[in-house]
């Protein structure tokens, strides 16, 4: 419901049915004003150990979009919600969008129920309006869970005992094994504050083992069986402390980790606190969380006794009248032998009357819970109610401890006495802090801030004299610095927010009637509006080769949003790559498309990749802008993603242009083969690297009585450039021995005739990378040389 304004009582008696029936009436007429904004509100339902998100089926508002700005806030200062689970983020839209609030449970198998309190601001021009109100959690049994226990214990037969090692006969991880999946378990003992009442270890190899000959009797004591005996915990010797740690849930059921307990007396049951984690090998995201409560169970243990009240405590609260008391422990206090008092947590199962008890955080709004910690840090207070009364009243406060295990204590009652107080100082009488969006102004008008003065409350002046870190503050328009009372129950005081991010500002007052003086802090709360662009913070050169497809890693390109869900910023991209594409590949065997921009979410989950075109282009890039959720949505500036392609040589090799094929030599000499002859050209390889490969030696082209034409030979391997019969034929040769005229042509060591003859051999081309031209031709026409003595013929 909406915050009832606080209603003045200043010396007003309370005698009489015509005071208790006006009382009713107004009573009615706020209900009637103030209506719940919450049209749905049926819960979440949640496996032990997983996560679940909220939809509109969940919770719903009845606020219209397109009239009033509305936030919801999540209460982080009541310990009694949330206790084994929390919800993110903790301020979030009215109109949230699916997948954007999420609640996530720790594995606690103790609470088939969680809660948590929600706070609903409706923003109007003018006006705040606040709505508390709680969600209900359901907790379910999973059907089936990735950590599965065995029905095998996990146990420690005395105190300071060790346990068995954690392996497979305990635990196993079922995840299907897929390819693509990485697991991996964490244990977080310093978060999670599990164990309570041990810690976890590794035995340190090098201990002395019996010999095969050597009874078992003649063995130290703490090397028998498989628990070592460690009283107060000093043996420490053979052992080492585990703490945070994340490792594979393979080399987790294989390390030996073991269970020490450390802290006598306690409750027969302690639990070792996992979070497994598989992540997708590709994308980098995280696929599925779980996490489990492993029960240890300590046989010299007792069950889990619940907290009780501490005898030295008074219960007995004395109060000024209008002044905010802090509790101490000496008025409340509570004993737990198992559980530290840090960890206790007080919920008030019966609230004062008149009053309300509050965190000094902000001490404007009432609390149903606090912990022993903040109550020994005197920040828990009480509010007495803006009232004056000429005699003491007397009011009652019930509450419950919880221990860390969820036990509770008897209830305990705390005794509130109000003082009368007979002073002519100025006091404040109620403070409501302000609640406003980012950017808006509010006035700071008498139903937030009431102030009481015995003798002349016309004379009391207000004036500003620290804080407003993020706003101003005017009258009636103009700078404020001095107003009155008058001023502020006529609403002309107002605080102006400088629009900027932030979330809390405050003004502290000196108030003074000419005689006293005190100072008073009042509070402004600030709820964020989305006028932020998301930002990138991540934007890493993508690498890949050319011709190749490559994902986008969310790991390679992120970006955040302050205001809204991260899920949902937008890459819009104004400028596509020239050398390639951006796709969608929705699944694992579906066919990709190309795409003008995509969710961040999309990059989460993998399916977003660049594909290269094949195309001699080496570099590439692509300009986008990023978008939010917001309505119109908030436009960050250019960004520009570079990509690099890696050169891969699928290019065959070319001819260079001009080239012959086609050598002419004398049938007494030998000829050059030379790049005017031969040569081809590949853009990717090394000359040294182009390979000629002889497929079919010479040959006469035309049917001749000589089988001998001739071969190509190494010009290094024979001592002088003419005709020798020794000279080896070459088999293959490179471009590079081409160009430095290292190969050449020796036509047949027979005459050829009088008639020019044609040659011919065919070769393949190779280069590095396996690209081949086959069945190449080249040409030599022999021309004759008439040096034989003519030989009679009759």
């Amino acid at each position: 419901m909406d915050k009832l304004p606080p209603v003045s009582m200043a010396s007003q008696g309370w005698g009489g049915p015509s005071t208790l029936l006006a009382l009713l009436l107004l009573l009615l007429l706020l209900g009637r004003a103030s209506p719940t904004f919450v049209s749905v509100n049926l819960g979440v339902t949640v496996m032990k150990g997983h996560s679940a998100y909220l939809s509109g089926d969940n919770l719903k508002f009845a606020v219209p979009k397109e009239k009033d700005a509305c936030k919801v806030e999540v209460v982080m200062n009541e310990p009694i919600t949330q206790r084994v689970g929390k919800l993110t983020p903790q301020v979030f839209d009215c109109h949230f969008l699916p997948n954007e609030v999420k609640y996530v449970h720790n594995g606690c198998p103790i609470l088939d129920e969680d809660t948590v309190k929600l706070r609903l601001y409706r923003f109007t021009d003018t006006d705040t309006f606040t709505e508390t109100f709680i969600l209900r959690i359901y907790l379910l049994e999973p059907d089936c869970n990735i950590i599965q226990m065995s029905s095998s214990v996990l146990e420690v037969s005395e105190f300071y005992g060790l346990s068995r090692a954690i392996d497979k006969n305990l635990l196993s991880f079922d995840y299907g094994r897929a390819a693509n999946l990485e697991c991996t378990v964490r244990l977080d003992p310093v978060g999670t504050w599990l164990p309570a009442h041990g810690q976890m270890v590794l035995v340190e190899p090098g201990a002395e083992e019996p010999r095969g000959d050597q009874p078992h009797s003649f063995l130290p004591e703490s090397q028998l069986g498989t628990e070592l005996r460690c009283p107060g915990g000093s043996c420490t010797i053979g052992l080492k402390k585990v703490g945070s740690l994340k490792v594979s849930c393979e080399e987790f059921l294989l390390m030996g980790l073991r269970y020490q307990h450390l802290d006598p007396p306690s409750p027969n049951i302690d639990y070792i606190s996992i979070q497994l984690d598989l992540t997708d090998s590709r994308s980098k995201i995280i696929y599925k969380s779980e996490s489990a409560w492993l029960p240890v169970h300590i046989r010299a243990g007792i069950p889990n006794q619940v907290p009780r009240a501490a005898f030295t405590a008074t219960f007995i609260l004395e109060v000024d009248q209008f002044i905010l008391t802090s509790l101490t422990t000496s008025v409340l206090d509570c004993e737990d032998d198992e559980t530290p008092k840090s960890l206790l947590v007080f919920n008030i199962t019966k609230p004062p009357l008149q009053g309300y008890m509050t965190h000094l955080l902000d001490h404007t709004k009432p609390i149903t819970s606090f912990t022993w910690k903040d109550l020994n840090g005197l920040q828990i207070a009480y509010q007495p109610p803006n009232s004056s009364h000429s005699e003491r009243r007397n009011y009652e406060v019930e509450l419950e401890v919880y221990d860390f295990f969820f036990g509770k204590s008897t209830p305990i009652t705390v005794h509130i006495s109000i003082r009368t107080s007979d002073t002519n100082a100025p006091r404040v009488s109620w403070n409501a802090g302000l609640n406003l969006l980012e950017g808006q102004s509010r006035a700071i008008t008498w139903e937030q801030f009431q102030i009481v003065d015995n003798d002349d409350i016309g004379a009391v002046r207000l004036v500003t004299v620290d804080g407003l870190l993020h706003g101003s503050i005017t009258l009636r328009g103009g700078k404020g610095f001095l107003f009155t009372v008058a001023d502020l129950q006529a609403g002309v005081v107002r605080y102006h927010h400088d629009d900027s991010d932030s979330t809390k500002d405050f003004v502290v007052f000196r108030i003074f009637d000419g005689h006293h003086s005190i100072r008073h802090k009042f509070p402004i709360n600030i709820l964020p509006k989305d006028d932020s662009p998301p930002f990138l913070i991540t934007n890493v050169v993508i690498e890949l080769e050319e011709g190749q497809t490559i994902l986008i890693q969310g790991s390679m390109l992120r970006a955040s949003d302050m205001d809204s869900s991260d899920d949902y910023i937008f890459f819009n991209i104004t400028k596509p790559p020239q050398a390639g594409e951006i796709m969608k590949k929705p699944g694992p065997g579906l066919i990709g498309y190309p795409v003008p921009g995509f969710l961040q979410r999309d990059l989460f989950n993998g399916i977003i990749y660049y594909r290269h075109f094949g195309a001699e282009i080496f570099e590439d890039s692509f300009e986008f802008v990023l978008w939010d959720s917001h309505e119109p949505p908030n436009l960050s500036v250019t960004q520009v993603v570079t990509i690099h392609i890696t050169p891969v040589d699928d290019q065959l090799p070319k001819e260079a242009p001009g080239v012959s094929r086609h050598l002419v030599v004398k049938e007494t000499e030998v000829a050059y083969i030379t790049k005017k002859q031969l040569h081809f050209i590949d853009t990717e390889s090394y000359e040294r690297e182009l390979l000629y490969t002889i497929t079919t030696p010479p040959f006469f082209s035309v049917s001749h009585r000589h089988l001998d034409a001739g071969k190509l030979f190494l010009v290094d391997s024979i001592p002088k450039l003419t005709k020798n019969p020794t000279a080896l034929g070459l088999r293959s040769f490179t471009q590079h021995a081409v160009n430095y005229m290292k190969v050449a042509y020796m036509p047949p060591m027979q005459d050829i005739g009088p008639h020019p003859q044609h040659v011919q051999f065919t070769f393949s081309i190779s280069n590095q990378h396996g690209g081949i031209l086959h069945g190449i031709c080249f040409n030599i026409t022999i021309l004759p040389v008439d040096n034989q003595v003519p030989e009679p013929t009759g």
